[in-house]
């Protein structure tokens, strides 16, 4: 009988769950539940075992050989002659799939933890639902910037935050900026992107992203499939802007902390929760795609409760995604394992009532949950490691609104994939700093934002140790709670 030899994967992650234990490959996830049986059989492999041949050339013959066959689906078993073999450098991925304007760089809130650090002059409650003009843009002199608040880290994002010509994008800029990421997705393969209307406060500028909607609609015009979204503070939302955005089914992220956190005030001190409620109930009527945003930070620490699961529901929110404080003090500062926690409450709540709970922090498990997932949407859980270009009013393109590098001018189309800054950042769309190696989530976690990377250690390609525990525990909290059947589960044991 011909048989082949199989060995364990050293990259095979095994975690208990209740009676069965979830495996999956930690750089290609893969994620399924073993009974003790299965395991069993799985654990046989750990110094190698023959097997017939028989058992993986074709139709499995028996339910063990079935298995055997999955477990090297999901590469979590591989043929023994090649288990030295060091693993082949993956080539850098030059690839656009987030196309991120930014439509204006101001806003009417004065967000107690905003990473811009920016503050205006006031404005009256009423002229928040008034007819936007550019009267309402901040001037240079108008603009505040706290050095020591602001994410910011390099000379060049300073003067694009300064620079009184780079507060809002012109309606005929927003257009042909997107005809130049377009042109470029599609020089390297891509035919699906997202288009993300993104600020400061985007809907100031709302002539710019009904052009753009105009335009490109789907984008069956242009060989490409569009999706939209938006991240906005909800306050300008008008019947007018909640019927656009149905129309052309942009996913509206209204960001709206607690009912009762006093984190999001107007820029005049006044509470926003009143005009905000307005925008979501104009979203609902006309069934809009809503997820609310919410932020669970050193501001918000004590108001983040089950009261925004609640919210959601009462406005047809199905999910929230949750940005967890981006400052490295925050998790030294509450601990891990406090954060981890408050955090799973709301969760485990928020599914009781049928919200998701979601964020830079679930998607790591979003993304194990599936095999070679990465290479499919083209990044872990941060886009802005060369998934994305982030597009400022003047056509400057970063990597993201938090980051600092500038990568170039979008007027470059697809001759901006080879500029180094921005290979910089795609190099690290598989590859993680050395430090990750061998971390039990290294293939779907991208690590902290950028933005305080870079402040902190003037470089993109480190890491911030102080939120690395998060991470794990909060993906650790996702896989223990998962049932049997609820991913692929394999099951020897008779019944």
């Amino acid at each position: 009988m011909t048989t082949k030899r199989f060995t364990l994967c050293r990259d095979a992650v095994e975690l208990p769950t209740g009676g069965h234990v979830a495996v999956y490959h930690r750089e290609r996830g893969g994620l399924c539940m073993l009974d003790t049986a299965s395991h069993e059989i799985f654990s046989g492999f750990r110094g190698g075992r023959e097997v017939p041949q028989s058992w993986t050339d074709g139709e499995a013959p028996t339910r063990e050989a079935e298995l055997v066959q999955q477990l090297i689906a999901r590469g979590l078993l591989i043929d023994a002659a090649h288990d030295d073999e060091p693993a082949a450098p993956t080539p850098v991925e030059k690839k656009v799939n987030i196309i991120q304007l930014i439509l204006a760089n101001a806003c009417n809130f004065g967000c107690t933890y905003c990473f811009e650090g920016i503050q205006g002059k006031e404005m009256s409650a009423e002229a928040e639902v008034a007819k936007v003009d550019l009267s309402r843009l901040r001037s240079r002199d108008e603009i505040r910037i706290d050095l020591n608040d602001s994410m910011y880290a390099s000379k060049e994002r300073f003067e694009h935050q300064y620079d009184p010509k780079n507060r809002h994008m012109k309606a005929h800029d927003a257009v042909r900026y997107v005809e130049k990421a377009l042109e470029t997705s599609r020089s390297a393969g891509v035919h699906s992107v997202m288009v993300q209307f993104f600020g400061g406060e985007p809907l100031l500028n709302w002539k710019a992203i009904e052009a753009v909607l105009d335009r490109f609609g789907n984008g069956e015009r242009d060989g490409m499939h569009i999706a939209y979204s938006t991240v906005t503070n909800g306050s300008l939302i008008t019947e007018h802007v909640a019927k656009v955005f149905a129309r052309h089914q942009v996913a509206v992220c209204v960001s709206f902390d607690s009912p009762t956190s006093p984190a999001r005030p107007l820029k005049n001190g006044d509470d926003s929760t009143p005009l905000v409620m307005r925008g979501l109930r104009l979203l609902q009527a006309e069934g809009n795609r809503i997820a609310i945003n919410a932020a669970l930070t050193t501001s918000t620490w004590d108001d983040f409760d089950e009261s925004i699961v609640d919210l959601a529901v009462d406005v047809s929110a199905g999910e929230i995604g949750v940005v967890v404080d981006f400052d490295p003090s925050f998790y030294s500062r509450f601990g891990t394992q406090n954060i981890v926690d408050r955090l799973w409450r709301i969760v485990e709540y928020g599914r009781s009532r049928g919200v998701v709970l979601t964020g830079y922090w679930h998607q790591i498990f979003q993304v194990l949950l599936g095999h070679d997932a990465v290479a499919q949407r083209g990044f872990k859980n941060c886009s802005a490691k060369g998934a994305q270009f982030s597009i400022e009013p003047n056509g400057s393109v970063f990597a993201c609104k938090a980051g600092s590098t500038l990568l170039g001018s979008i007027e470059q189309g697809p001759a901006l994939l080879d500029a180094p800054n921005y290979v910089a950042h795609a190099k690290l769309r598989h590859e993680n700093p050395a430090f990750c190696r061998g971390c039990e989530i290294e293939g779907f976690c991208a690590g902290l934002c950028l933005g305080p990377l870079e402040k902190k250690f003037g470089a993109i390609d480190t890491v911030e140790p102080t939120a690395c525990d998060f991470y794990r525990g909060i993906t650790r909290k996702h896989i223990e709670a998962l049932k049997p059947f609820e991913i692929a589960t394999f099951e020897l044991e008779p019944a």
